[in-house]
């Protein structure tokens, strides 16, 4: 793989979020989104709770993590340990620039696996104040897929 197809590490934070897109309004559930996007590769969603420090996680986040999948919360410093050791500070601070500026992020960062190699993932996050008038930041995680093309070659 050239430098020019190697993906990249990356953040970018959002000054304002977007608008929202209400699944509702063509006939769909966020469940049905999740499904479709999981289809054929792992793609989760997942949640922090900023009171509690908290995160939840739906099973495919487990997955990628290499982590069998439980119910219920796990702690937030478990989490991010999970990371490139280089890569940790960073995902929480697109945590807390996302609650302090009440936006948004996206990263692609190196996540270690429990067999010690490292993979990329792809997290968005997004600030919002829940039903119950508490803050927390959720979103997307994925692993990262870099396409490859292939060009057969006649001899």
């Amino acid at each position: 793989m050239s430098d020019a197809e190697t993906p990249q590490l990356s953040i970018e934070f959002r000054d304002t979020p977007c608008p929202s897109q209400p699944l509702a309004a063509i006939g769909l559930e966020d469940a049905n989104l999740l499904d479709a996007l999981s289809q054929f590769d792992p793609y989760g969603a997942w949640r922090v709770d900023l009171e509690t420090g908290m995160v939840y996680w739906t099973r495919d986040v487990f997955e990628i993590h290499g982590m069998p999948y439980k119910e219920g919360p796990i702690d937030l410093a478990l989490a991010i340990s999970r990371y490139h050791p280089d890569d940790r500070e960073l995902v929480m601070n697109c945590i807390e620039e996302a609650t302090e500026r009440k936006t948004g992020f996206r990263f692609v960062l190196r996540l270690a696996t429990p067999d010690g190699h490292n993979k990329l993932v792809r997290a968005s996050g997004l600030y919002r104040v829940n039903s119950q008038g508490k803050g927390e930041v959720f979103g997307a995680f994925s692993q990262f897929q870099p396409r490859v093309r292939t060009v057969a070659v006649n001899s």
